[in-house]
């Protein structure tokens, strides 16, 4: 099993670096009842993978196949920028606005997917392929992460509270719309980054389920941080560590791991108050 995973050992960092990263952002989303503005992120970045497939099969640029990150980030930035400046707002619903930019998204990607040259994209647009991932590419994630969770770091104060309890912070002289904005770019920046690899599932997993958890067994921010990273980074090796040698598809059995320590986390909490 040991010999199966060090062959891996790239992806497996790599699968590490995305769990981190999404679970920390992924307290926000969870915490500011976000959840399908994640969703809705990762299908735009989705989309722009596709798009960028697409292309490449138009014979645009052969290169776009293999590195479609530009697109992706383009478009996931641009979703990140509209919801982040209250695009959302108006006559119409916000929860409606969002499910729109879902629902197009996701049908444009398979659109786009189902015309590209690459036959095998499908399953690859919706498991990402984990195991693919090589040092350039644990390097091009650590780039992205590392500044992203260096800012989340020193600026904690002021993301936690802008996030829940903007009025108060507003009154303090807080610059509420520039610390909301930069939340929603470091959130599509890094799913961006981490749908090249992951798929729409894992990254939509360790955005929620992480969270879940760490809200299920401790109630202090900093808990539920802590928690959350630790699940995430656990489900990553466990998950890991039981698919490479049974043969079993990476990002699926992460997520499961992912969801058995919810459900434990629920369990517990659940015997606790009786």
């Amino acid at each position: 099993m040991l010999d199966a995973i060090l062959i891996f050992q790239d992806a497996l960092y790599g699968a590490l670096v995305i769990g981190l990263a999404c679970s920390v952002l992924g307290v926000y989303v969870v915490m500011r009842r976000i959840v399908f503005v994640g969703a809705a992120l990762a299908q735009l970045s989705s989309a722009g993978i596709a798009l960028a497939l697409w292309l490449s099969g138009m014979g645009w640029a052969a290169a776009l196949s293999s590195h479609p990150i530009g697109f992706s980030l383009v478009v996931t930035l641009a979703g990140a920028l509209f919801f982040g400046m209250g695009g959302a707002r108006g006559r119409i619903p916000a929860d409606a606005t969002i499910g729109v930019t879902y629902a197009v998204a996701a049908a444009a990607g398979i659109l786009l997917i189902a015309k590209a040259s690459a036959g095998e994209a499908h399953d690859i647009f919706l498991q990402g392929n984990i195991l693919g991932i090589t040092r350039v590419d644990m390097l091009v994630l650590l780039a992205v992460a590392v500044p992203v969770m260096l800012v989340h770091l020193v600026f904690y104060k002021e993301f936690l509270f802008v996030s829940f309890d903007r009025e108060t912070a507003r009154t303090l002289g807080y610059r509420v719309d520039f610390w909301n904005l930069l939340l929603y770019l470091t959130l599509g920046l890094v799913i961006a980054v981490a749908m090249q690899f992951a798929g729409v599932m894992l990254v939509f997993n360790f955005l929620v389920l992480p969270a879940v958890t760490g809200m299920l067994v401790t109630r202090s921010m900093r808990g539920i941080f802590a928690v959350a990273i630790a699940s995430a980074l656990l489900a990553a090796l466990i998950g890991f560590s039981l698919s490479v040698p049974f043969d079993l598809p990476t990002g699926p059995s992460i997520i499961v791991v992912s969801g058995a320590f919810a459900l434990l986390a629920w369990i517990g909490r659940s015997m606790v108050r009786h």
